[in-house]
């Protein structure tokens, strides 16, 4: 029979173990809070400013600035997703044996995991909370719909957490890192985040778009600028869709290695 680990969640146990993250990032605010901020500072001057000087013409109608500021502000919040999930995850597991702690109280392994996977797609949400009053300092945010961004952000991490969290508890070495983390981050390079889709080759193209961190992109500075169509609303349905789907799949993995 085909079970759905989605409904064998109990909310409260996932909502518990993404407070007990909650409280340890707290502990440590400094060091979490100031990093996420200097990264995408210096990018935007770097990618903005440096290279946008160089561009004369917009951008699909928009600065170069306000366009990259978008791809900046998702590919920041979603790599902390993805490094939660991957080595904070393993350090949880492995060196820390904290899930060993957490599986010996009644809460159960899709608990477990839901709530791995809610902390790390929150963090990409507080972390663009952040970035977004420096791009507001920088006069980027040309929208009041652009306080949806974090939402946008929450689901897309969802599925990038859930894919983190599925490899990591499917790996024996942190080694193994290197492969899925060298495979991540090229992707946020063809996701348009420092220029248009339509640039490459048809071929990426296609794969570009069959990836749910360029709609989430680009609805991005779709409510950065108050362009909202047809097309944002599609691209929504994709971003909820995939993370759904990626969960289901991530949350298989934990029992399957508990098993």
């Amino acid at each position: 029979m085909w079970s759905c680990p989605l409904r064998q969640i109990d909310w409260f146990d996932a909502l518990a173990v993404w407070r007990r993250n909650y409280d340890v990032n707290l502990r440590l605010w400094k060091a979490e809070v100031f990093p996420p901020l200097l990264e995408p500072t210096v990018s935007i001057v770097a990618f903005g400013w440096g290279i946008g000087s160089l561009i004369a013409a917009e951008i699909l109608e928009m600065p170069y600035l306000t366009f990259v500021a978008a791809g900046i502000l998702v590919v920041t919040g979603v790599i902390r997703a993805i490094l939660e999930c991957t080595y904070g995850a393993y350090f949880r597991m492995v060196y820390q044996s904290t899930y060993d702690a957490i599986l010996s109280t009644p809460i159960g392994v899709e608990s477990l995991g839901a709530g791995e996977i809610l902390w790390g797609a929150s963090k990409a949400a507080f972390d663009s909370l952040l970035i977004m009053l420096i791009l507001l300092a920088f006069g980027v945010l040309h929208s009041p719909m652009s306080l949806l961004i974090p939402l946008v952000i929450l689901l897309g991490a969802t599925g990038l957490a859930s894919i983190a969290f599925a490899y990591t508890v499917s790996i024996s070495s942190i080694y193994q890192y290197n492969y899925f983390i060298a495979l991540a981050f090229s992707s946020l390079w063809i996701c348009g985040a420092y220029f248009p889709v339509d640039r490459l080759p048809l071929a990426l193209q296609y794969l570009s778009w069959s990836l749910p961190i360029t709609s989430v992109v680009d609805l991005s500075r779709d409510l950065m600028t108050g362009r909202l169509d047809s097309w944002s609303l599609l691209q929504a349905v994709w971003i909820l869709i995939s993370s759904l789907v990626f969960t289901d799949l991530a949350l298989r993995r934990p029992r399957g290695r508990a098993e």
